[in-house]
């Protein structure tokens, strides 16, 4: 089972790491046995990720919040086969914050007495600026991430929280949001990779950017980096060693193309077996 963790023992274990000069991984999992190899692998944090329920699935990232997804019932339905095959390391959760039935304490105490010790918030930003603007002309827009990391704050639940600006950065930091990372989009290559314009140069200087403004507000934020072109080790070792990332999170990177790597490359083998 899982070792649940308050916020101040999660921020105490990943400083504990950070001062040893380690550097943090965050992968997101679809499914138990992902979630136990990866911490097999020496994950510091792994994300139950709705995401990744999808990719498991053969689809795209962008499905949790589609009309046909309840992206909070799948977290609550996967959490226990994910809790039953961790040990230690603590389970964040992609929790969605703008259903406007569902209370964020509501979800977040449910989240807790699964075994989860924090949240990583559906990224609502990755859908572009205006469906987010209608978003919030109906008052399910941006803010509501912003008041789950507040309220998951004063709980002292963990939280790890997207930024796509420097601005949105700062707002994190002021509610008292312990750890940021940076998104540049959705993360390319594979067989359902995203298309994105960004290059590794650019979205290095775009995660330093929103690390100034976060670290302006909190100097002992922990900060992460993820996606766009961050799409493997390579990626992930080039952008910490050139800003001041503590950490990289793996959603597509960390799954679906290593597992597609794999299974292809293991179909092959058998096929090339002769008599």
């Amino acid at each position: 089972m899982a070792k649940r963790m308050n916020e101040a023992e999660v921020i105490a274990m990943l400083r504990k790491k950070i001062d040893e000069g380690q550097v943090l991984f965050m992968p997101n999992c679809g499914c138990g046995l992902t979630a136990k190899l990866q911490e097999k692998g020496g994950a510091d944090l792994i994300c139950l990720s709705a995401t990744s329920y999808w990719r498991m699935k053969g689809q795209g990232s962008l499905s949790p919040m589609m009309p046909y997804s309840d992206i909070n019932r799948i977290i609550l339905d996967l959490a226990p086969e994910v809790v039953a095959n961790i040990s230690d390391a603590p389970i964040l959760a992609q929790v969605g914050a703008t259903n406007p039935l569902l209370p964020h304490k509501k979800i977040l105490k449910e989240l807790w007495e699964a075994g989860v010790s924090g949240i990583n918030p559906f990224m609502m930003n990755i859908y572009g600026s205006e469906i987010m603007e209608q978003m919030a002309q109906i008052d399910m827009g941006w803010d509501k991430e912003v008041d789950m990391i507040a309220e998951a704050h004063r709980m002292n639940m963990f939280a790890l929280e997207y930024a796509f600006t420097p601005d949105e950065a700062r707002i994190l930091a002021e509610v008292g949001c312990p750890a940021i990372s940076s998104h540049v989009g959705s993360t390319v290559g594979g067989l359902k990779g995203a298309k994105s314009k960004v290059t590794l140069e650019e979205a290095t200087e775009i995660s330093q950017q929103i690390f100034d403004a976060a670290r302006a507000v909190n100097p002992d934020i922990i900060l992460f980096a993820h996606g766009g072109p961050m799409k493997g080790p390579e990626e992930a070792q080039y952008v910490v060693r050139n800003t001041d990332a503590h950490g990289f999170i793996g959603g597509s990177a960390a799954e679906r193309i290593p597992i597609e790597k794999a299974i292809v490359a293991a179909t092959k083998e058998y096929k090339a077996i002769t008599k």
